[in-house]
């Protein structure tokens, strides 16, 4: 008879497996995380009082964190040890998780969601790397392609954990889910995985590069987020874009310079790989508004439960699911220039339903809209990867996955805050017009309604003495502002998801124009060419 302990011991022959299952719990946290966190946004906003600027950089300081770190964090792990690495971003993921779970203001949850993405940058950039350098090449294929499973099914269930957690608990049970999850893939690596590295790779790293973007990237959205307080036209909102501007612009100067950049923008002049590029960058830039959004409407403006939202957001993610197992028959049978543009057409005709919608829309209208764009989430990826990564030449690859990577989490970040400005000024100028036609007693308390739209306590108080026929009509006004300011803003990702479809098109090849080279056989070698091939928002 087969002992506990006996299969609990590791051995030369399962011990790539015990690594699979480490870096595998580490990647199924990190892609959890992405989706839950969205349905508890309402509850956030409610339980701090927290305002709309306030709860996008929930959001979009966790993005920031992860877009700056990413590439610096796979090459640390390249020069130090990934697992040492890896187990490193677990903890530090682990401490952001528990210090938003006991956060007390809007300040310090956001701060907490900037640690969490440096720990979160790692776990994006090691995950499949250290997979892949535990299994010998006649494995690794079975091995990355349990690893994606995995990677599909946090996405698709993550909607419904958070709407669970949220409803039975509270959202900061979503935050409390994170730490014993980190330490059990934490202690599986430690117990069982061996160290690796590239020896190749080099032993500098792009300080300059690094602080250039971080500081302009930063500069931008915080302009995006906070131009609907400040005004478009305000000396703030004006200069960190000019000043964000300027520095991106420094950016690429240092990156032409140095030995060993964040980016290599000379990857963007290879016509495939810019092409993919685009479609990622377009694709992640709507996901992560259309998941922002989408929660809140659901239950702000449609009453739904947390559950109940989190049940109904369910088709934007599990078409994944289906389609993922697919994905390399299809590229077969259509090609990868095909099917992108098919997926992101189908993008396209998705996000435009959702600009239809209003306060009294069912969700017979969403979920058509839904669907489609979940279709092309699964009918875009896996392509999207393949058509950069074989028009790449082999001693390109490993810094061109990570581009690839930093460039989809960055379009979360300035996708979100683009979108939210627009909504944002949508939002202000409808609430005044309506309030004056509606309910011109309450007009000047913007304060208290705006607390009012956040579900605050302290801000109904303050209303108390007014009738509660009139309450329920500023409501009612809040809730057709919101509906209207998003069917408008979503114009913004018909744009992008637009040119994202025409980029496709034009520049990505169905194969690559070169003979592939020949199959690698070093571990490092075949991560460098499978590291990111999937999902990664």
């Amino acid at each position: 008879m087969v002992t506990l302990a006996a299969m609990l011991r590791v051995t030369d022959a399962n011990r790539p497996w015990w690594t699979l299952v480490g870096s595998c719990v580490g990647l199924f946290l990190l892609m959890l995380d992405s989706t839950v966190v969205v349905l508890a946004l309402p509850s956030i906003q409610h339980d701090l009082d927290a305002s709309d600027t306030a709860l996008q950089w929930v959001q979009n300081a966790y993005l920031l964190a992860v877009a700056v770190l990413v590439v610096t964090l796979g090459r640390l792990g390249d020069m130090l040890g990934r697992r040492l690495v890896f187990v490193w971003s677990l903890a530090v993921f682990a401490a952001g998780s528990a210090m938003a779970a006991l956060a007390s203001s809007e300040g310090i949850l956001v701060a907490a969601r900037v640690v969490q993405g440096m720990g979160g940058a790692g776990l994006v950039a090691l995950s499949l790397a250290i997979t892949c350098a535990a299994f010998p090449p006649d494995q690794q294929n079975r091995a990355v392609g349990i690893w994606a499973a995995v990677s599909s099914l946090a996405l698709a269930i993550g909607p419904l954990v958070g709407g669970v957690l949220i409803d039975a608990a509270s959202w900061r049970w979503i935050f409390w889910l994170n730490p014993p999850i980190a330490a059990a893939g934490a202690a599986i690596l430690l117990y069982a995985a061996e160290e690796s590295r590239d020896e190749s790779a080099g032993r500098r790293l792009d300080v300059a590069g690094f602080v250039l973007l971080t500081l302009g990237l930063t500069g931008v959205v915080l302009a995006l987020i906070e131009s609907s307080t400040w005004g478009w036209d305000s000396a703030g909102t004006l200069g960190l874009l000019a000043g964000g501007s300027a520095l991106l612009a420094a950016f690429w100067v240092v990156e032409h310079r140095v030995a060993e950049p964040i980016v290599d923008f000379s990857l963007f002049r290879n016509g495939p790989y810019f092409g993919a590029s685009a479609a990622g960058f377009a694709l992640v830039g709507c996901y992560w508004s259309l998941m922002y959004f989408q929660p809140q409407y659901l239950q702000n403006v449609l009453d739904y439960s947390a559950i109940a939202a989190g049940l109904l957001i369910l088709p934007v993610t599990a078409p994944m699911l289906a389609i993922s197992p697919l994905a390399g028959a299809l590229i077969a049978r259509f090609g990868a220039r095909a099917l992108m543009t098919a997926g992101m057409l189908t993008a396209v005709a998705g996000l435009l339903i959702q600009t239809r919608i209003d306060a009294g829309s069912g969700y017979g209208l969403l979920l058509p809209g839904f669907l489609l764009f979940g279709i092309a989430l699964g009918l875009v990826y896996a392509p999207m990867s393949t058509a950069a990564m074989s028009s790449m030449p082999r001693e390109k690859a490993g810094i061109a996955s990570g581009v690839l990577a930093m460039n989809r989490v960055m379009a979360g970040a300035l996708g979100l805050a683009a979108t939210g400005a627009v909504f944002a000024a949508l939002q202000r100028d409808k609430l005044s017009e309506l309030l004056l036609q509606r309910a011109p007693a309450v007009h000047g308390q913007r304060e208290e309604l705006d607390g009012l739209l956040a579900g605050s306590s302290a801000a109904r108080e303050k209303l108390a003495d007014q009738p509660q026929g009139l309450v329920e009509r500023v409501e009612a006004v809040f809730r057709e502002t919101f509906a209207f300011a998003l069917a408008n803003a979503f114009w913004v990702l018909v744009g992008l998801a637009a040119v994202g479809a025409l980029l496709t098109w034009m520049f990505v090849r169905s194969a690559p124009a070169a003979t592939p080279p020949e199959k690698p056989t070093a571990p490092q070698d075949v991560q460098h060419h499978q590291h990111h091939r999937r999902f990664h928002f």
